[in-house]
Parts: structure tokens; sequence; C-alpha cells
């Protein structure tokens, strides 16, 4: 009788276990993305303050040690500044923009980036910079293609 008590209480522990998992997996899917008027006032807030930046728009990234794979695919592009940052990426949950250091008089290889990102489990929706104090978009190829 007694391994009959332990084995169901193993098998209660190991419910809870795998319930508190699912349960926690989709709160973080079911997180709604930050309002695009959220993000772009981040944006243009991020793109003045800082240069030698590139500045992304992530969709699921809802918080930033859920994201530690990208970070990790990111830092090691050769166009990233790994001193900046963390390991050179700055990550916002709340506005789910993605900041890149970039080293100096260097751009970002949006193709690269895009790569990256995807290989790590997340969609890159937009990249954002400023000409001027406009604030410019442009969609990711993988995003196009699945319109």
């Amino acid at each position: 009788m007694n391994l009959i008590k332990k084995s169901v209480k193993n098998w209660a522990a190991i419910m809870v276990v795998v319930a508190l998992g699912v349960t926690s997996a989709s709160a973080a899917d079911g997180d709604p993305d930050a309002k695009q008027e959220v993000r772009n006032v981040a944006a243009v807030k991020l793109l003045k303050e800082h240069k030698d930046m590139s500045l992304v728009y992530v969709k699921g990234l809802v918080c930033p040690s859920c994201a530690i794979g990208i970070r990790v695919k990111l830092s090691k592009l050769p166009f990233v500044d790994s001193t900046r940052y963390k390991r050179g990426i700055d990550m916002d949950a709340k506005t789910q923009l993605l900041t890149i250091a970039l080293l100096p008089m260097v751009k970002a290889n949006a193709e690269e980036v895009e790569k990256a990102i995807t290989d790590a489990g997340y969609e890159p929706v937009e990249r954002y910079w400023l000409e001027g104090d406009k604030l410019k978009t442009t969609t990711f190829a993988s995003v196009k293609k699945s319109k």
C-alpha cells in the first residue's frame, strides 16, 4: 500500500510540474504584441540617444531571459560591438525592441540579423532608423514572404 501512495504522490508531483510548465509557456506565448505607437515612440527615443546601433522589432520577445538565444546568436556577428550592453545586445520586452550595438562606422547586415534571430527561435519583423527626425522602418524578408 505504501508503494501505491508513493507512486500517486510522485505522479501528482510530476503533473503539477508539467502543468506549471504548460501554464508558463502559454503565458509567454499569449502576451500581446506591444502597440505600434508605443514601439515607435521608444524607437525614436533610442535612435536619438544612441549612435552606432541597429534597432529591430522582434515578435515573441516577452522577457529578456527567454531571449538569451538571440543574444548568443547576434553577438557572434562581425559588426556587433560586444563591449556595449550585454555582449552587444539590449532587449526591451515591454516594447519588443532589440538594440544591436554596432562597431563604429559599420552597418548591420539585415540578412545576417534576420537569420540569427530566426535561428534563435524568434520572428524579426521590422528594422528601424531615423532620417532626420523621421522614423523609418522596413519589414524583414521572411515577414514579407509570409503575408
